[in-house]
């Protein structure tokens, strides 16, 4: 066996310690640890976010705007080439085990049964859309997770790979291929991202996607391009939808851009989360239903991520394809947007297949053999 590198070394490190700390890798972009001294996670209300500078955001599904979690950049890693001195770590304090309830694995009739009862809502008119998630139990020990945030960040490099440890949170990794806000400069950039079809059955034009991927992916559109005409943003441009590839699976896309004017980062930060895409239409009606049908807490699920800034480029992206530990288990937690004209078991299905975002990583089929 290989020696382990510098990164898998501090990430183990971080994780070991329990240190509050993110790291992450942007496309086309090097490895950043933050890492802080002391473990206590600080929060911000939005209006307080204009003050705040190189801080790693880490916000739930359900976000209490005057709580919004962040982690700052005490110790600041960098993984080019070069080496970087990862001693510096051990200026840090971590945080105490603590016992966490573990939600249970989602079973087939459990799902099916939400995914139907959803079918039903948006067939009555109450609901257009809604997207359930579940929970996956899986056999992945904690000290593989260094290795996998380096497969991860080399196998997908289109998405935005992050793995962080919060006190309140416990420790969490995902890949994204969504950005929520991307801001330089007072320009921003949101993507409408939803359908999905598995990644080797990709029709050749967008047309020949079906009516339901269609229209799931313009209700999102339509609630950005809204989102943004509402706080009056300008020079509002939009291009797609395309097909984005994301591991296993496909989606529709589109970007939206536009200057921020008078608007400020954070009020549109809030104002475009949660989106249909990991929500639902209406959005609080949307909401209701997911609180109403889900036994299981979402957490850092379908929330935000990533790096805030504002003084200098901000990039902030929906944690998708992501897994937890908490109580000892790894859980995998995925999702699928439900319209009128959904199949239960093609639902269960489509979790399924973005489950195998992590599932299929060499390191853990040596661990299955």
């Amino acid at each position: 066996m290989s020696n382990p590198t510098v990164l898998n070394q501090a990430l183990a490190q971080c994780i070991g310690k329990r240190l509050t700390f993110a790291a992450f890798r942007s496309p086309g972009q090097h490895v950043q640890l933050w890492a802080q001294r002391d473990p206590r996670l600080e929060t911000v209300d939005a209006t307080a976010l204009l003050g705040l500078n190189q801080v790693f955001l880490a916000a739930p599904f359900t976000l209490d705007r005057e709580r919004i979690p962040f982690i700052r950049a005490d110790i600041e890693l960098m993984f080019p080439e070069i080496d970087p001195d990862i001693s510096r770590l051990q200026e840090c304090r971590g945080s105490a085990p603590v016992e966490n309830a573990v939600d249970g694995d989602t079973g087939l009739e459990q799902f099916t049964a939400a995914v139907e009862e959803a079918r039903k809502a948006c067939a009555s008119g109450a609901l257009r859309k809604v997207v359930l998630s579940r929970v996956i139990n899986a056999d992945i020990p904690v000290d593989l997770w260094p290795g996998l945030f380096e497969w991860a960040e080399q196998q997908h490099p289109q998405a935005f790979v992050a793995i962080a440890f919060t006190p309140e949170h416990g420790l969490w990794m995902g890949a994204s291929p969504e950005c929520l806000v991307q801001e330089n400069l007072d320009h921003v950039r949101v993507d409408a991202l939803a359908a999905t079809r598995p990644g080797g059955a990709v029709p050749r034009k967008i047309s020949e996607w079906g009516a339901k991927e269609l229209d799931e992916q313009e209700q999102v559109m339509c609630h950005v391009h809204a989102t943004f005409a509402r706080m009056d943003l300008a020079n509002i441009t939009a291009r797609g939808p395309q097909v984005l590839q994301a591991g296993p699976v496909a989606h529709l896309h589109t970007v939206l851009e536009a200057d921020l004017a008078d608007t400020m980062l954070g009020e549109l930060v809030l104002a475009v989360h949660p989106t249909p895409a990991v929500c639902g239409v209406p959005v609080q009606d949307a909401q209701r239903f997911i609180a109403a049908h889900e036994r299981h807490r979402r957490g850092l699920y379908a929330g935000f991520w990533g790096t805030w800034n504002a003084d200098g480029p901000t990039e902030l992206h929906v944690n998708l394809r992501c897994m937890r530990h908490l109580g000892g288990q790894t859980q995998l937690l995925t999702g699928a947007g439900i319209t009128a004209a959904s199949d239960p078991a093609m639902e269960w299905v489509e979790t399924e297949r973005k489950a195998q975002t992590w599932l299929q990583a060499p390191a853990l089929n040596a661990v299955a053999g």
